[in-house]
């Protein structure tokens, strides 16, 4: 039975990002256990990930211009170079005309309306995402951006993509929910003086089962727990861990759901 991708303005594809391929295909493989594999196909060295169920998303090698590893958030479009063309009109800027990857679809890379870089993806069969998953363990659960300008990124893909958005201020902390087609998908988190001079940047959370000992193996391994593990009310334990490059990950255990 086919896996159907994300609907049109949601997440539908990571991609990891690196200096280092074969030290982040070794530490992501001891932490969650994924699996790498090599793309069949042009386009340069690409590893598909994949966990026990299957394909949480892929890794590459830096691209030239590219100056440090990063998680790359792609979101699903109906026509890549519409929306390309709707992100300038919005404020976003191109890195690269829209590329081609045959047999799975068209891409493009861009940033948006407050710097952080994004993916436009336009699948070449939208109603089969093969095995891909997320929302489990060991695959992307959310995904957020921490804007410089809360009010501009919402407005930005909320006009790009069509985003429903709820906002909040859990502990006192300004936060927008976004999603489409009844499903929340991730957040946009405002950034304040404490962030320092960090430009904006998508971000992808790995749900866990735990979260603790999964930092543990994170620092055995070679990389570092750059957000210790904290308890957030009512979203659940969450810590941040960057692999032996730099690149970073959120970790996620989901509080259980109110009785």
């Amino acid at each position: 039975m086919p896996i159907h991708l994300p609907p049109n303005g949601a997440p539908c594809w990571f991609e990891l990002a690196t200096s280092d391929p074969q030290r982040s295909i070794d530490f992501h493989r001891e932490v969650f256990g994924w699996q790498a594999s090599p793309s069949p196909g042009g386009g340069g060295p690409y590893w598909f990930l994949r966990n026990a169920n299957g394909t949480v998303g892929a890794l590459r090698g830096l691209a030239p211009g590219e100056p440090r590893g990063y998680w790359n958030v792609y979101f699903a479009v109906a026509d890549v170079d519409v929306a390309l063309a709707r992100a300038e009109a919005l404020g976003g800027k191109r890195l690269f005309d829209p590329f081609e990857a045959p047999g799975f679809g068209r891409g493009a890379m861009l940033t948006d309306a407050v710097g952080a870089v994004v993916s436009l993806w336009q699948p070449a069969n939208p109603g089969d995402a093969g095995d891909f998953v997320m929302f489990e363990d060991h695959a992307i659960g959310w995904v957020e951006l921490a804007a410089r300008d809360g009010d501009r990124a919402r407005d930005f893909y909320r006009d790009l993509l069509g985003w429903d958005i709820d906002e909040s201020a859990p502990g006192g902390f300004r936060y927008l929910q976004f999603g489409r087609g009844g499903t929340r998908y991730g957040g946009v988190l405002p950034m304040t003086a404490d962030w320092g001079d960090m430009p904006s940047h998508w971000s992808v959370y790995v749900p866990v089962p735990d979260v603790d000992a999964c930092c543990a193996r994170a620092t055995e391994r070679g990389g570092a727990v750059v957000v210790p593990a904290f308890d957030a009310p009512g979203v659940g334990r969450i810590a941040r861990i960057d692999d032996p490059t730099g690149v970073g990950c959120y970790l996620i255990r989901r509080a259980a759901p109110a009785a």
